[in-house]
């Protein structure tokens, strides 16, 4: 019987102190183990250190950005597959068991989980969101954001380079380059289980207000324009949607938003 793969989960985090117990509890409930756990910290304010430590995760400190933060927790780690996990994004039961089975074909050098949302009965947005990713007519690399717990073999991994540094779409980004380096999306494998990722951000600014600004941040980009130039819009025009969605209610009113 061959050897089964060894896995490594790879978590960025930026000031998650809050949601990252849960997740890491995930990780080390998983069934078998995965053998390595890095928590890749961007310089967090919070506890966000101490408590990855306490969960068992080994913590490396790295420059700020998904991209930077998981390619540093990658070159930190000897395991044969990578999972890059959000630092508030929940694994669910049998995830290592099943990215391992995807895996025993040989063809397959990645791949991701369906999303669902912890709040997302609050919400028909988010449902449709999560629908969205279990859809078969939508499986696509074209739509794989790193909150669906991309996975791929290591050999791809550094065949490719890792990730692109750039300050948005580095997941989107390696999920094509991963499928065209197979010769298609049959060696990107969609699981069946779903991740629980967090909607807090989704919620700040309106799950329909940020599917808009995520789509059109896409459509910009692949008409040409570049990850900074599109960082520097969202930063400069579309974040200040979540300002406006987390004022008061009568300064909500005085700008016109209810």
């Amino acid at each position: 019987m061959a050897a089964e793969l060894s896995v490594a989960v790879v978590i960025p985090a930026l000031n998650e102190e809050h949601g990252l117990p849960r997740t890491l509890s995930t990780v080390a409930g998983q069934v078998p183990k995965p053998e390595e756990v890095v928590v890749v910290d961007a310089g967090s304010e919070d506890r966000t250190a101490e408590v990855a430590r306490a969960g068992g995760a080994q913590v490396l400190a790295s420059r700020r950005g998904r991209a930077w933060q998981m390619n540093a927790g990658a070159r930190t780690t000897k395991a044969e597959v990578l999972i890059f996990l959000h630092a508030d994004t929940e694994l669910p039961e049998g995830a290592v068991a099943a990215v391992r089975a995807a895996l025993a074909d040989a063809s397959v050098l990645g791949g991701c989980f369906q999303l669902r949302f912890d709040t997302q009965t609050q919400s028909r947005a988010l449902q449709l969101w999560s629908w969205c990713t279990s859809c078969w007519l939508l499986r696509s690399t074209r739509l794989v954001f790193g909150d669906r717990a991309i996975f791929v073999r290591r050999s791809a991994f550094e065949g490719l380079d890792g990730y692109r540094e750039w300050p948005l779409l580095e997941d989107i980004d390696f999920a094509m380059r991963l499928a065209k380096r197979g010769g298609g999306d049959k060696s990107f494998a969609f699981l069946p289980l779903a991740v629980t990722t967090s909607a807090r951000r989704l919620l700040e600014v309106g799950p329909w207000k940020q599917q808009l600004v995520n789509t059109s941040i896409i459509i910009a980009w692949y008409l040409g324009h570049s990850p900074e130039t599109l960082k520097a819009w969202y930063k400069n025009r579309a974040a200040p949607i979540a300002a406006a969605a987390s004022a008061p209610p009568a300064i909500r009113k005085v700008q016109g938003q209810d």
